[in-house]
């Protein structure tokens, strides 16, 4: 699992203040998106997978050249 990232929350009026019009605007965003026909899947970035380069060498390794 894991290590949990601590966020660090702001004290600050203004920062508070545009955090909170950024939400706002997300949000906007995100309704016309979906009323205009949207699609979750389509919201969603596309997932990037990162290889294991130590796993995949590995697996090369004991496999050997393969052969067509």
């Amino acid at each position: 699992m894991g290590r949990k990232v601590r966020h660090q929350r702001s004290n600050d009026p203004a920062v508070i203040e545009q955090l909170r019009h950024k939400r706002a605007i997300a949000g906007i965003e995100r309704k016309e998106f979906f009323d205009g026909g949207g699609d979750l899947k389509q919201w969603r970035p596309p997932r990037q997978v990162a290889v294991n380069k130590r796993k995949r060498a590995n697996k090369n390794a004991c496999r050997g050249r393969v052969k067509c």
